[in-house]
């Protein structure tokens, strides 16, 4: 009589018919890697495209900011673009104890590692060669006509943000 060993007191049989292949995992690997390399190219660049976007309108929104500075302490604010330092900042005087006026800063934005300010220059001025630009904001709501680049890191990735002196809103535009 012949004895069969069932799948409960561990017949192999069952288990191999069951299991992948070597071949059929490396296929399944080498799918996923292709997967993988045509996907995360797409992501890189995507991601780029938002921090690029994201950096204008975080200088949009640094503008609105320090309009409502200037308007509600009707003292001019004045917005810092640093091209060196890649770096805007607000900064308004404020009288101490002595009478003395000093600038005091009220917000620092950090340009991120992956966007360069390539070029901040205010309209009413001619173009000078320095590393910052400096843009008043009046206590009646207006500022001075600015416009800055920025360059992504995708080649051909630069956008322009023009800020309107007088409503202080954002046209923000690829530059080709």
């Amino acid at each position: 009589m012949r004895m069969t060993t069932t799948l409960a007191t561990g017949s192999n049989e069952r288990a191999r018919r069951a299991a992948f292949t070597l071949i059929e995992l490396s296929i399944v690997v080498f799918i996923l890697a292709v997967l993988v390399a045509i996907s995360v190219p797409g992501f890189v660049r995507s991601y780029n495209a938002s921090l690029l976007s994201e950096t204008a309108r975080s200088f949009a929104t640094l503008c609105q900011q320090a309009r409502i500075q200037a308007v509600s302490q009707q003292r001019n604010a004045t917005l810092h673009i640093d091209l060196e330092g890649q770096v805007f900042w607000i900064s308004q005087p404020v009288r101490n104890e002595g009478g003395d006026e000093k600038d005091q800063t009220v917000k620092v934005v950090q340009i991120s590692s992956r966007v360069a300010l390539v070029d901040a220059v205010r309209q009413d001025e001619p173009r000078t060669a320095g590393k910052q630009v400096e843009v008043s904001f009046y206590p009646n709501g207006t500022c001075d006509p600015v416009y800055i680049i920025l360059r992504g890191a995708e080649k051909g990735n630069d956008l322009c943000a023009v800020i309107d002196p007088i409503t202080i809103q954002a046209s923000i535009y690829p530059v080709k």
